[in-house]
């Protein structure tokens, strides 16, 4: 009896560890690492010029910057949101104004991606376009493609 309860704590107790390093906790790229290997993949594959590489840089710059922006909006909202759901009642009119809130963001983040993506199409030859179309074309979804 003794014996069996021993192996089956061991057992479970490597199970849990397992579970522990394969639940993806251990060290991953910030997102300032992601976005210098995305951006040194698409001028690698594009064979962008020193002069695109920089505008590459500063596009990616400006995105980052946003996303700060973008935390920090968020952090603000959450907490209007929970404050809000912690009343004894709440309305959905009430929930409306607060989500109203947060449209001049997104418009700005949508207005943003539409500059930057035209400023990038504009600085490429036509064989680099070429190349970003097939690379875009053979995307399946479900992971960058630049990663690969």
């Amino acid at each position: 009896m003794k014996k069996t309860i021993i192996i089956a704590i061991s057992i479970l107790s490597l199970a849990l560890i397992g579970l522990a390093f394969a639940s993806g906790h251990g060290w991953r790229p910030s997102t300032e690492e992601r976005v210098a290997h995305i951006t040194s993949e698409i001028a690698e594959r594009l064979d962008l010029s020193d002069a695109q590489k920089m505008t590459l840089d500063g596009i990616a710059e400006d995105i980052l910057e946003e996303r700060r922006q973008m935390i920090a909006d968020r952090k603000a909202f959450k907490s209007s949101l929970v404050e809000m759901l912690s009343q004894e009642s709440l309305t959905a009119q009430e929930l409306t104004g607060l989500f109203e809130t947060k449209k001049p963001a997104i418009e700005t983040v949508l207005q943003m991606a539409a500059e930057h993506l035209a400023e990038f199409h504009g600085m490429l030859t036509p064989e680099q376009r070429s190349l970003l179309v097939a690379e875009m074309e053979s995307h399946d979804g479900r992971r960058c493609r630049f990663f690969h």
